[in-house]
């Protein structure tokens, strides 16, 4: 026979429950406006304003040629090409494939100019896939700064973009 302290802490798991489960109801209908804060001029997203972007494995994510990247790099600073190619061209970018393989999870590429590269993004699967779980979503987008965030098509428009 259980203790009568088991039964009273069963009924205030279940009262505590039942309470948050209204106050969430409640809280669905009765919004109030989000804080922004003194650094923003936009207010921080609400849990339900956030977005995920497909997460798990095995996924295609968008990435970069490390070595054309390195390149590129080298012949603006050289004075060979002008900066605005990386605002106006794909520079380096390729596809990836994020899997599985061994108990680790790696990133596929295949650059058809230096061939293929592979990186190991996690040696814990499990660990990995509670990072993916726990991410909130989206933040505030950037705003108020259209030159300093204008990466041509290498502007990140979400926080899990892969390089």
């Amino acid at each position: 026979m259980h203790k009568p302290v088991k039964y009273f802490e069963k009924g205030l798991s279940v009262a505590a429950n039942g309470a948050w489960f209204l106050y969430d109801r409640y809280n669905a209908f009765m919004q109030n406006p989000s804080f922004t804060p003194a650094w923003s001029d936009k207010p921080l997203l609400k849990s339900h304003q956030k977005v995920k972007p497909p997460l798990g494995w095995p996924r295609e994510t968008d990435s970069l040629c490390p070595t054309c990247v390195r390149e590129a790099r080298q012949d603006i600073l050289d004075g060979k090409k002008d900066y605005r190619i990386l605002l106006n061209e794909k520079v380096g970018e390729i596809k990836a494939q994020i899997v599985e393989r061994d108990g680790q999870i790696v990133m596929v590429k295949e650059c058809p100019i230096h061939g293929r590269f592979e990186d190991v993004m996690a040696m814990d699967t499990e660990f990995f896939k509670h990072l993916e779980e726990s991410f909130p979503g989206s933040d505030i987008r950037a705003h108020n700064d259209e030159k300093l965030h204008n990466h041509g098509s290498s502007t990140i428009t979400s926080p899990t973009a892969a390089t």
